[in-house]
């Protein structure tokens, strides 16, 4: 099967398990707690960014525009739910470095888009790479935290915490290399993007089943 394909099937099956994440959320919502309602949230903006990702992408051709705007919304929802539901207490380190990746941020956007500084064959979304980078690191002041606090937790922020660092450490690998893929002619990066919608689907298909866990488990 080509793989083209089977990476549109698999985009496709990502806004379904989104859909699916989101009816959960609604159906369950006065049975789930503020952090089951935050993943909710989440899963909303993704599939919001979806949509505008398509959107874009029938209307000019291309949706790298979107590539930083949605860095910035995801970094900026996870300094939240770090902060908010993770951590004892709001951390000024952490807010510190989610005002500097945002600054740095903003400014590749207007680089990128509004100057034109760079053409799309150098195009390197760093804006990604630093989104994937400051939520690596809120993952593991998290481990840090609770290390060092010997505080008690619920086991599911624990694994939650793992499923986020697994995943955004694959993903910052993935974009690492971006520029070469859009640059490539031998057919890889269909291979590497077909890898990378595959995790997202696994990502999203395991939030969504968390919020069905917390919205059954008081029936």
């Amino acid at each position: 099967m080509d793989l083209k394909v089977v990476s549109m099937g698999l985009g496709r099956l990502s806004s379904v398990v989104l859909c699916i994440g989101i009816i959960f959320g609604i159906v369950f919502y006065k049975r789930l707690t503020r952090l089951h309602k935050c993943l909710v949230g989440y899963l909303a903006l993704m599939l919001a960014v979806d949509v505008a990702s398509v959107a874009v992408m029938m209307r000019y051709g291309t949706n790298l525009i979107i590539l930083p705007i949605f860095s910035l919304l995801e970094m900026l929802f996870f300094l939240y739910l770090f902060n908010k539901h993770f951590l004892p207490k709001p951390n000024m380190l952490l807010l510190g470095l989610g005002l500097a990746g945002s600054l740095f941020i903003i400014a590749e956007f207007f680089q990128n888009f509004v100057f034109a500084t760079i053409s799309i064959r150098d195009f390197q979304p760093y804006a990604k790479v630093a989104d994937n980078f400051i939520i690596i690191i809120m993952t593991l002041f998290f481990y840090y935290q609770k290390a060092n606090s010997f505080c008690e937790t619920k086991f599911t922020n624990f694994r939650l915490n793992a499923v986020i660092l697994i995943f955004f450490t694959l993903n910052a690998i993935m974009f690492l290399p971006f520029n070469f893929f859009i640059n490539d002619n031998t057919g890889t990066h269909f291979y590497v993007w077909t890898i990378n919608v595959f995790l997202i689907v696994v990502f999203y298909t395991y939030l969504a089943v968390v919020i069905w866990r917390g919205g059954t488990k008081r029936i």
